[in-house]
Formats: structure tokens, C-alpha cells, sequence
């Protein structure tokens, strides 16, 4: 295929159960689109027809920064044709298949987008549901920005009365009412999220065989594994608790809406001034240096260690303290001077020793004096005076 209408094909970017996406360029404008040409039999079916004329021009009016933008729809050839945005990066399945699992951190960041994009098509008049959300309608592109693709075409194909044969690898994403084709809302998409959580955490999914039919039958009946204990020391108590909510059987245990799951997400993803202050660093966050010396600190200095020029041969620039290495504050200085060890000085020294032969001198001449009385044997004599 050369061409399509008025796109120019350039080449085949994928091709899956919904049928094949291709690169191409529209003539008259130039723009690179991605054209997504849906399975021969959705032309042949008038309802599914009329269906997806109808979603997808409520998908041409949700503009969310998360979801792929359908720049328009139509039938060409006798084809059931979509007109995308061209997107360059990967999907969320390919980063699986060479990541494995990944950190806590990054599997939030990723949820939150998805969230995010959720959030936006359910809160849409009239609510969008997207039915098929899976790691294969992940886009990452390379500035991590996430785009949630294909809103509404599980919808169509389930006009035609085959949505839950054509991949089994969609029905490891799909909600235990969708399996029992019971009535779909919001909450069916929030359980395929859970879903999404619990592989990017522990790289696999939680329900995983290779029969089909026992496939439904866990996701409708098993309650998930627990996580690995690696997983759950490091992810915080309030993300697992989530994870779990979200993949309870029955709607009305999960999360009420996905506005819901991205308040319960936000005490844990930074904000985005947050990751700009981690990704530049900043003055304010770098290692307190000791300021620099003012006169009043350059004084207390000279007054707590002056030179010594009274001892001969000795250097007389000041030991080094701590006062001298680094200015600290008052009380700070107080407690080091009096853990220093104190000198006495010489002169004071020779002063005390002076005064206490003094007092010495003093006790003995008094003592001396006081001998008028002697003692000899057992009598007391009395020396005459002269």
C-alpha cells in the first residue's frame, strides 16, 4: 500500500488484533501522521460501523497531554481509518521485555500518567471508557511523558461479539465483570490498572496460563499473589495497600474513580519543582559552610588566645584552638575556653609562694610564744618571769 486517500504511506509501524498502524504523510499539509486502519470486518458490520463513528468523535474531543490525540476519523476505500499523532518512543510492553521489573519510583511515575490520562476520559461528557488498557496501549516517549492510546476500540470490537478472543494477552488485563459481560464504568479500567501496577512492580502479571479459560477463571475468581518480600520492603505500605484495592473482584471494593487513585498517588511522586530541584542542584541545598570571619569574631579570637611573648624561645603566634579554626558563637566559645587546660603564670606563682612561707613564719613564731607553760612527767611547772 503506496497510499491512502490523501496520506502518502511510508511504513508499517505495528499490526495486532485491531488491525495495522502505519506511517505516513498527508500531502496538501506535510504532516507525519500515524494511521491506524481498523480489521476489514469492522467496515462490513453496520453497527460496528455507526459505533465507531460515534466513539471516535467523542475520542476527537478529549485533549489530554496523556492520551494520544486522534486528529480525525474516517472511511477511506471502503476502510475504517484513524488519524493519529505521530509518536516516537516505545511501548510500555517493550520497556517490560528489556527492564523487567521496575523501582517502585518509576512504576508510580508511570501509573500516575496513566492516571492521569484515566482520570481525564472518565470525567469526559460522556464518559470515556477505554475497556483494553494493557502495557501494549502504553507509549513512553523519550522524554518520559506517557501516552495512553486506542480509548473506545475494545468498544467497537465488542459489537462484533468477539472482543474477548482475539489476544489472549488482552484478557490478562481484562476486569472480572467485562469477563462476565456484566455493565462496564470507570472502575473496570482502574482494576486493569491494578493490573499494569502489580507487572511493573514484579515483572509479571498476577494471573498468568496459557489456557484461556483458565485465565478468566483466576481473574474472576483468584485473589492476586502476594508481592515478592524484595518488592514489599522497599514499596511503601500505603502504594500496596492501593495496588490491592485496585484489584479487588468486585467494583465497589476499588477505588471510586481514578481522580481518587492520583490522591491517593500524590504523597508519593514528587511535584515537579521537587524533580527540577533534584535534577539541578542548589545552592540552598549544598553543605553549610562556616561563614566568613567578621571583626567582632576576628576580637573575640585575639581576646580568648593572645600571643605569648613572656616565655623566651617559644613562637609567639597563638596555639591552635578551636576559637582560632573556626568562628563559632558566644556560648559556644564559653563551653570550649573552660574545657581548655588552665595555666598559671609565673609571677602570680612566686606571689603565693611568698605568702604561704609568710603565714608559715607566723604559726611558728606564734607557737613559740605560747611556750610559757611546759610539761614535764606529771606535774605542771611554772617558768618565773625574769
Amino acid at each position: 500500500m503506496e497510499s491512502l486517500g490523501a496520506y502518502r504511506i511510508e511504513r508499517l509501524l505495528g499490526e495486532g488484533g485491531m488491525g495495522k498502524v502505519y506511517e505516513a504523510e498527508e500531502r496538501l499539509s506535510g504532516r507525519r501522521v500515524a494511521l491506524k486502519v481498523l480489521r476489514p470486518e469492522l467496515a462490513r458490520s453496520e453497527p460496528a460501523r455507526r459505533l465507531f463513528e460515534n466513539e471516535m468523535s467523542i475520542l476527537a474531543r478529549l485533549d489530554h497531554p496523556n492520551v494520544v490525540r486522534c486528529l480525525a476519523c474516517a472511511e477511506i476505500d471502503g476502510e475504517l481509518v484513524m488519524t493519529l499523532e505521530l509518536l516516537e518512543g516505545r511501548t510500555l510492553r517493550q520497556l517490560l521485555a528489556t527492564d523487567d521489573a521496575l523501582d517502585w519510583q518509576r512504576a508510580l511515575a508511570i501509573v500516575q500518567q496513566i492516571a492521569s490520562a484515566l482520570a481525564a476520559a472518565h470525567e469526559h461528557e460522556p464518559p470515556i471508557v477505554h475497556r483494553d488498557l494493557k502495557p501494549e496501549n502504553v507509549m513512553i516517549l523519550a522524554d518520559g511523558t506517557i501516552k495512553v492510546t486506542d480509548f473506545g476500540i475494545a468498544k467497537v470490537l465488542a459489537a462484533l461479539g468477539n472482543a474477548t478472543t482475539h489476544s489472549v494477552g488482552t484478557l490478562q488485563y481484562m476486569s472480572p465483570e467485562q469477563i462476565d459481560a456484566a455493565p462496564i464504568d470507570a472502575r473496570s479500567d482502574l482494576y486493569s490498572l491494578g493490573l499494569v501496577l502489580y507487572e511493573l512492580l514484579t515483572g509479571r502479571p498476577p494471573f498468568e496460563s496459557s489456557s484461556p479459560r483458565e485465565l478468566l477463571n483466576l481473574q474472576c475468581t483468584k485473589a492476586p499473589p502476594a508481592l515478592p518480600e524484595s518488592v514489599r520492603r522497599a514499596l511503601p505500605r500505603g502504594i500496596e495497600r492501593l495496588l490491592f484495592e485496585l484489584l479487588e473482584k468486585s467494583p465497589e471494593e476499588r477505588p471510586g474513580s481514578a481522580a481518587d487513585v492520583l490522591h491517593a498517588i500524590e504523597p508519593f511522586v514528587p511535584s515537579e519543582a521537587e524533580a527540577q530541584s533534584a535534577r539541578t542542584p542548589s545552592s540552598r541545598r549544598s553543605v553549610r559552610k562556616a561563614p566568613a570571619s567578621t571583626p567582632r569574631s576576628s576580637e573575640r579570637r585575639e581576646r580568648t588566645a593572645p600571643p605569648r611573648t613572656d616565655d623566651v624561645g617559644t613562637d609567639p603566634s597563638p596555639p591552635p584552638t578551636i576559637e582560632t579554626a573556626v568562628p563559632r558563637d558566644d556560648t559556644l566559645l564559653l563551653l570550649e575556653r573552660a574545657a581548655l587546660p588552665r595555666e598559671l603564670p609565673w609571677r602570680r606563682a612566686l606571689l603565693v609562694v611568698a605568702a604561704l612561707s609568710a603565714l608559715s613564719g607566723i604559726a611558728t613564731y606564734a607557737l613559740r610564744a605560747a611556750g610559757s607553760t611546759a610539761v614535764r612527767g606529771d606535774v605542771a611547772v611554772t617558768r618565773p618571769g625574769p
